[in-house]
């Protein structure tokens, strides 16, 4: 057989793996199996194994090359069917791996229509395999069950097929049995310690895998009803199936999210389900007061940016605070342009007494001054969310983590010391360490509803006053054995804070009552608006 695959318009060259191939061949199989059956994968340890193993095949096994790099590989190994006594050597062949990236191009068709015809050159008499039972039939597998093979662990699952290449074959009965060194990849401090070679990928546990036509990838941009979801290293347009319209709101896909898609190729890939979130980021919508706006999804930091001049707000970061422990998400404010400020330490110390949960760094991120110290949070696998007012500096902040200039800054007005709009809609970016940047619309006002558990992790120390209070129904007003009043008296507690504490609350009781009205009314109209279609 040749080692090029003849009329292909896409340049692909079908060939034997040489030793300057494994490093990429590995590689490319680890992003082939990435978070497909399970939190990362172990196939591309396998593939170092494999080469080692006395039963490996190297005649008939191929990678495929595009460009000069790796872009597929097949490897196929001696396996053996055993009826009593008697054992007859078949082939199987595993991992069957294409780059991800390289959608739709054949590939894995290319690799298995030539690697085929060698093994039925060579005299094997077929293959066996536990495979993707929609795939492999259309280059001739048929199901195992009722043909007298089976496996020797699942018996005849759909997955197990077999494929005749030579007479002999189908008199064939007994159990399968692959090579042992399948049994000896499991192992995950092994596979954790093999996988540091590789540039690192987020493993993740997500209830939709196992995976197979669909695809795996996260929401990179939103703007209103058209979706951008970052996929390996593209970023591909993407709008909702029909059933997102009828499915709450909170449900529709963020910027953050990992969401299940089905590729198009020549259009718009259609979003197929979004995937368990493990943090929220909401408040209510400014225009439509009641009205939850979601806006972040899976983010493990909040970076509360606020410049050291007058964008600084003690209240408004109080809010950022509240709402980020209420997402379960961890609020680190960043007082930036502390190079425009003589006692930056004092606005840390009064920042720090909103909550103990919160970090406080002053910097100044045009000089880079103090931003060694969010050095700490960039790690592998994090998602950091920065928000703020505009100007404050969340776009030269974020230039300064990415290590070159991917927002554009605006000046600020010497008028107000505020900031132009350098950013219009939610934005992520993926570092090359394997961080992710979340960056988001200026907000000079944030309010808050359904935040009750926020507004209480911020000001956990008066929460837990107000249990010490004698009567459980102490208003903190005249009522005797008031643990608040005696925390203020003796300066423990500043009046200041536990005002803004009572003022969050009530807005938080105000906001969210009207948000359930509204929802109660959307909910109405939903069902009033089916009953009109069905009598149509």
């Amino acid at each position: 057989m040749s080692n090029q695959i003849s009329n292909n318009k896409h340049g692909i060259i079908i060939r034997k793996e040489t030793k300057e191939d494994y490093y990429a061949a590995e590689l490319c199989t680890l992003r082939a199996f990435w978070n497909i059956h399970g939190p990362g994968c172990n196939e591309h340890l396998l593939v170092h194994k494999l080469r080692q193993s006395p039963d490996y095949l190297p005649d008939i096994s191929r990678v495929a090359e595009l460009d000069g790099r790796i872009v597929g590989i097949v490897m196929y190994h001696k396996a053996r069917i055993v009826d009593g006594e008697k054992e007859t050597e078949i082939i199987t062949f595993g991992p069957l791996a294409v780059e991800p990236t390289c959608f739709n191009m054949g590939i894995g068709s290319m690799l298995m229509r030539e690697t085929m015809a060698l093994a039925k050159e060579a005299g094997y008499l077929g293959i066996a395999l536990c495979g993707e039972p929609d795939y492999y039939p259309k280059f001739g597998f048929q199901r195992g069950k009722g043909s007298g093979l089976e496996h020797n662990i699942f018996g005849t699952p759909d997955p197990f097929m077999i494929l005749q290449l030579n007479e002999g074959f189908e008199k064939l009965r007994g159990k399968f049995y692959e090579a042992e060194v399948f049994e000896t990849c499991d192992d995950e401090e092994e596979i954790a310690e093999y996988t540091k070679k590789f540039p690192y990928y987020k493993p993740l546990k997500l209830s939709c895998q196992w995976l197979h036509a669909e695809k795996l990838g996260r929401i990179c941009e939103v703007q209103k009803n058209s979706y951008t979801i970052k996929f390996w290293e593209k970023e591909i347009p993407a709008r909702l199936k029909g059933s997102f319209y009828e499915t709450d709101a909170e449900k529709l896909p963020l910027v953050g999210d990992y969401v299940t898609f089905e590729y198009n190729p020549y259009g718009d890939s259609v979003i197929l389900s979004v995937c368990e979130r493990t943090s929220l980021l909401e408040r209510p919508d400014q225009a439509k007061t009641g009205v939850m706006q979601y806006m972040v999804a899976n983010a493990d930091y909040l970076f509360i940016v606020t410049s050291l001049n007058e964008d600084y707000s003690y209240n408004r970061i109080a809010r950022y605070v509240s709402v980020a422990l209420q997402g379960d998400v961890k609020p680190v404010v960043i007082l930036t342009k502390s190079d425009l400020c003589d006692n930056a330490e004092a606005y840390v110390n009064e920042v720090q007494g909103i909550s103990d949960k919160v970090s406080v760094h002053a910097i100044s991120a045009l000089y880079e001054t103090g931003t060694e110290v969010l050095n700490a949070y960039l790690v592998p696998g994090t998602t950091i969310c920065l928000m703020g007012s505009s100007g404050a500096g969340k776009s030269t902040l974020i230039n300064t983590l990415l290590g070159k200039e991917v927002m554009k800054t605006g000046d600020i007005r010497l008028s107000d010391s505020t900031g132009k709009h350098t950013t219009t809609y939610r934005r992520l970016f993926e570092l090359e360490n394997g961080v992710t940047i979340i960056d988001t619309p200026g907000m000079r006002e944030i309010g808050i509803a359904n935040n009750a558990e926020g507004v209480s992790e911020a000001f956990s120390d008066i929460a837990e006053l107000e249990c010490s209070c004698k009567f459980s129904n102490c208003r903190h007003e005249s009522e005797p054995g008031c643990a608040i009043k005696a925390a203020i008296k003796r300066g423990e507690l500043s009046r200041e804070r536990y005002e803004l504490y009572l003022s969050l609350r009530k807005e938080n009781v105000r906001n969210y009552a009207k948000k359930k009205e509204i929802s109660k009314w959307i909910k109405a109209e939903k069902k009033a608006g089916k009953r009109r279609w069905a009598s149509k």
